[in-house]
């Protein structure tokens, strides 16, 4: 593998498979762990779309609901190539989700039958293979499924997303809690439980605010979840120029 970031992605994704700690890397959420049916409250038709990439099922989600463009982001680069998995799973094996929490025999299989279309998923077919060959304990490369809320999402069969898998990705590597400069806008903004981690800092939350001002369209939405019980009031009140709605765990600002 070339001396690049592809590279130094793969020998940070071996050290968290030994349960080791790299900043600026995590874990991988292996599905979604929020409600993702509640995006139906939401209109996705012919609608520009900004998502966190994590377990790659928002991006599915938006896909499926007809967005016109869907662009995503993440402050770990690993989800990446978490997502090429997902992909490759439904389109030659036909499962919603990696089998890969079995051992490595499964993955293996699955490895030999992709075809690449594009050199970021050839990096990805390579970050894999070398797990393969190095043995890597891949089951350690997943936040626990049983400590994390139960997710719930729109699709049951792999079928379903069969037309979603084929559009290409649009990957930004970036941190909501850090300025990001990005010319683009998005009707459309999906940030998953990402407010939950900034506790309720203050400054963290502007940061986030500050960046969603310049991202998001006029009359365009942010879709969050809370999935720790925290109290929305300080963050709400940086957010008051936005209009407020929650249902269950899931709540939308909406750019007045």
């Amino acid at each position: 593998m070339e001396s690049n970031i592809y590279t130094k992605d793969y020998l940070v994704s071996r050290l968290i498979t030994m349960n080791k700690e790299v900043p600026g890397y995590s874990k991988v959420y292996y599905q979604a762990n929020e409600n993702l049916v509640d995006y139906l409250d939401t209109d996705f038709y012919d609608k520009d779309v900004f998502s966190v990439l994590a377990s790659s099922d928002q991006v599915f989600t938006a896909r499926f609901l007809d967005a016109k463009t869907v662009d995503s982001f993440d402050f770990n680069r690993l989800t990446l190539y978490y997502y090429y998995l997902r992909v490759w799973s439904i389109k030659y094996a036909n499962e919603l989700y990696p089998l890969v929490l079995n051992g490595n025999k499964w993955l293996n299989h699955l490895l030999h039958l992709v075809k690449p279309s594009s050199e970021q998923e050839q990096r990805a077919l390579e970050f894999f293979k070398q797990h393969i060959k190095d043995y890597s304990n891949l089951y350690n490369l997943f936040y626990n499924i049983e400590a994390q809320p139960e997710g719930k999402v729109l699709y049951t069969k792999p079928e379903e997303l069969k037309g979603c898998i084929e559009q290409p990705l649009e990957f930004f590597h970036l941190d909501m809690f850090k300025q990001i400069e990005l010319e683009r806008t998005y009707d459309i903004l999906l940030l998953s439980n990402i407010l939950d981690w900034a506790r309720n800092d203050q400054s963290k939350l502007r940061i986030v605010k500050e960046n969603i001002d310049r991202l998001l369209r006029p009359n365009g939405i942010v879709i969050c979840s809370n999935l720790v019980n925290r109290n929305l009031s300080p963050e709400k009140e940086i957010f008051s120029e936005y209009s407020f709605n929650q249902t269950g765990r899931t709540y939308t600002y909406t750019k007045r």
